[in-house]
């Protein structure tokens, strides 16, 4: 289910969920879902390991490339032949990341690509959560397995945090929910709300792509918890309601409140 919560008090509201989800975030919301969610299994990544290889297809591959290279200079040549060679390189057979190769007269693609990885595998962190021996399982039944994953900004770094959190989706098939969206959202998110899985909350629509914050307008379950006026005047909008009318005032403060 497609959900969007706008505000300040988008978190608690998040809660109203069922068995079967993964839950990125890395604050008191961890907490609620485990004393709530008893079956549920927490990712910790100073402990955890998982190979985002392992059963790797061309969508995933593209994705990681996508996520890996950001939206700086997405239109560029440089940055298009990088993800190019990326997406082959994780399509090569490789069992690991760290075990990625390149042929001895490969272009400057490929070695850009190879540099991308390396960069990635720097952190101490990364390289035990993708490479060490796995000993976290994505149980993917009926329901999926239930997965708090404690992501940690301020102790990770904002850019071991953002691939750690795309990544964890990418082996995820069930219900994803993400309180910090604002922080997380990039284009491949567009193919969990076309298959109606995203759960999230925005602090303001401001935070977001004119795209994604497009995408999650049109999503029908969506409220707001004391949020901008800005965002209080599009949820109404979307509701139809007309401006100066009480149906529009009442709706208003709800949303502000």
């Amino acid at each position: 289910m497609n959900r969007l919560v706008l505000g300040l008090g988008a978190k608690r509201h998040l809660l109203d969920t069922k068995q079967g989800f993964l839950l990125i975030d890395d604050g008191p919301l961890c907490d609620l879902f485990l004393e709530r969610f008893k079956r549920a299994k927490e990712f910790n990544p100073h402990k955890h390991s998982f190979n985002p290889l392992k059963g790797i297809d061309y969508k995933k591959a593209r994705e990681f490339a996508a996520v890996v290279y950001g939206n700086e200079g997405k239109d560029t040549l440089t940055v298009r032949n990088g993800k190019r060679a990326l997406t082959r390189l994780l399509l090569s057979g490789s069992d690991r990341l760290d075990k990625l190769t390149v042929p001895k007269k490969a272009d400057d693609g490929a070695l850009e690509a190879l540099a991308m990885v390396d960069d990635i595998l720097l952190s101490p962190v990364m390289r035990k959560v993708l490479c060490e021996p796995q000993n976290f399982a994505f149980r993917h039944g009926n329901p999926p397995s239930s997965i708090v994953a404690r992501v940690n900004r301020a102790e990770l770094g904002e850019h071991d945090a953002l691939l750690l959190g795309a990544l964890l989706v990418f082996q995820f098939k069930g219900q994803v929910i993400i309180p910090d969206f604002g922080f997380y959202a990039r284009d491949f998110h567009a193919s969990l709300i076309r298959e109606k899985r995203l759960a999230v909350g925005v602090n303001s629509l401001s935070e977001l792509t004119p795209k994604m914050r497009q995408l999650c307008m049109m999503m029908e379950d969506k409220t707001g918890d004391r949020c901008a006026y800005e965002d209080a005047e599009a949820l109404a909008r979307y509701e139809g309601l007309s401006p100066q009318t009480v149906g529009w005032n009442d709706f208003m403060k709800e949303m502000m409140r």
